[in-house]
């Protein structure tokens, strides 16, 4: 008879422990649903904050671990192709996918010693390790037409701002960041050219040589905007 065979006749309940949130029957919504503007204020903190956390209840699915290996492939200089398009449906796990990518990203050395960031890391295979890169992050339906969306400088400072071009600026270089887009540090009503947005990227890539920007729920911007 087979070693497990006990095991086999046993209901699933006794063989697989069930966390405590499903037992008390306890959930609340930052368990389960991603939230990539929280993530990058650090606001109202649950599983999709913390590192350890975070890749504990991540699997790093076939598709997941190639879109984490082409990122930051691109990040460590060793692809051309710099813009990728996500097409999944609502809860096809769009937006964990991105909080994945921010924070295999953000700090690298940080990263916790567990299987599924190793997966990751191997599925990459980069001899020198993962790139560090300034992320920034634009979540657009927490981008209000009249009131704008709050985002973080690199030095921690909180900022209102009204258009996508500005929170991308604050985001990569604070303060100098908007004088790059306006000279005065305003904000401008119409997008920079290529060449002053290439600037800001120069700008950015002074300390930090890679830079990660992240668009979610373009839409909604788009049809309040229209």
């Amino acid at each position: 008879m087979p070693k497990n065979s006990k095991r086999l006749n046993l209901p699933w309940h006794a063989v697989m422990k069930l966390r405590a949130e499903i037992t008390s029957a306890v959930l609340s919504q930052k368990q389960f649903a991603a939230d990539l503007h929280d993530v990058m204020l650090g606001v109202n903190p649950g599983i999709y904050h913390d590192p350890k956390e975070f890749f504990a209840l991540t699997y790093p699915t076939a598709r997941l671990r190639d879109l984490v290996r082409d990122v930051l492939w691109r990040l460590a200089g060793k692809s051309e192709k710099a813009v990728r398009q996500l097409y999944l449906t609502f809860g096809g796990g769009k937006t964990h996918s991105l909080v994945t990518l921010v924070h295999l990203a953000a700090d690298p050395d940080a990263l916790p010693d567990i299987p599924a960031v190793e997966q990751f890391r191997s599925h990459c295979g980069l001899p020198e390790g993962l790139p560090r890169a300034r992320v920034a992050a634009v979540v657009f339906d927490h981008l209000d037409a009249e009131q704008g969306m709050e985002a973080r400088a690199p030095d921690g400072t909180l900022r209102r701002l009204l258009m996508p071009w500005s929170l991308l600026a604050w985001q990569l270089a604070g303060e100098a960041g908007l004088k790059t887009l306006k000279a005065d540090g305003s904000e401008r009503a119409s997008p920079p050219a290529t060449n002053v947005m290439v600037e800001l990227l120069e700008q950015t890539r002074t300390d930090i040589p890679a830079v990660l920007i992240l668009f979610d729920e373009v839409l909604w911007f788009a049809r309040t905007m229209v």
